[in-house]
């Protein structure tokens, strides 16, 4: 299993009122039907009515017909038809699986602002923007010609000041369906992403099957999250994904970590793939309004080969 990277240094990805909020229950959603249980009372008899007489009890012992004595043959109760939306999300589990052998080697650049606030409710500063090229090769991710408001920088993206993110490209999706994150899936309601229509369901993963490392300068832990998806009903592909860290430690730097991700249909020589378009993460410090939040801009997507340069204009 691969690991989704969150790496703060001066400040981290997450969110704080007013931000982006996790995903609520549609207003006009019911909630699921409450079940009523137990026997209807007791009918009274009409005013100026005397009950019905009940017959009375008899000792005499029914007379059994013949056919009676014989065994009765049961049927078995046929199985119950299997849940289309349980069926959905197996089916997404499936196509996942295979998103990265399908994918082609492509690169593509990546802008992201990032932002500040220190109010409550929040008011973003935005701080600078970041640019790479990354190149996305035999299923890895690599960030090059890196820049500052325009400005080479002279590190990798690992060292930068700030705040980034990895795993946009695969890793977020690839892990919440692997076995061993063993998610928990229940669908929400029905609603549109990207244009199409899609089928939302809720997610949580425990910590003990976490792999989304979220580290604070030297800090790493790898926290329970929950969320939400939103799943093509056509192509059975993931088109929004929600994240919030939860039950983080108290002696961890950040107690609010999120970030979410729309992906959509682009074109990398004749074929079209669903890959990122646009991802926010956002986070707060501990006890503090002290915020961040980084929007990142995916654009430019085309074939990547050994001898391609990587220049963006």
């Amino acid at each position: 299993m691969r690991r989704l990277t969150w790496i703060a240094f001066l400040f981290a990805l997450g969110l704080q009122a007013g931000g982006r909020a996790p995903a609520q229950q549609e207003p006009e959603d019911p909630g699921p039907p409450k079940l009523k249980r137990g026997k209807p009372a007791p009918q009274k008899a009409p005013a100026g009515k005397a009950a019905p007489a009940q017959p009375a009890a008899t000792s005499t012992p029914p007379v059994t017909p013949p056919s009676a004595a014989e065994p009765k043959r049961t049927e078995p109760a046929p199985a119950p038809p299997p849940d289309p939306r349980e069926a959905l999300i197996s089916r997404a589990r499936q196509t996942t699986a295979s998103f990265t052998e399908k994918l082609p080697n492509y690169m593509c650049q990546q802008l992201t602002t990032r932002y500040a606030s220190q109010t409550n409710p929040p008011n973003w500063q935005a701080q600078d923007v970041v640019s790479a090229a990354v190149v996305y090769e035999d299923g890895q991710e690599d960030y090059r010609n890196i820049t500052i408001n325009g400005r080479p920088a002279a590190k990798s993206m690992k060292e930068l000041p700030g705040t980034w993110s990895t795993g946009e490209f695969g890793t977020i999706l690839g892990n919440l369906f692997s076995p061993a994150t063993d998610a928990r899936f229940r669908y929400r309601n029905d609603s549109t992403a990207s244009g199409l229509p899609a089928a939302v369901y809720d997610f949580d993963v425990a910590q003990p099957n976490s792999a989304w490392e979220v580290h604070a300068g030297a800090q790493l832990v790898l926290p329970a999250y929950r969320g939400a998806l939103w799943i093509d009903k056509e192509s059975v592909q993931v088109l929004r994904i929600e994240m919030q860290a939860v039950r983080l430690p108290g002696s961890f730097p950040f107690d609010s970590v999120e970030t979410a991700v729309d992906y959509a249909f682009v074109s990398i020589g004749t074929q079209k793939y669903l890959l990122p378009a646009r991802a926010e993460n956002l986070s707060c410090q501990r006890g503090t309004s002290f915020c961040s939040r980084n929007v990142i801009d995916f654009r430019n997507y085309r074939k990547y080969t050994a001898d391609s340069t990587i220049t963006f204009h």
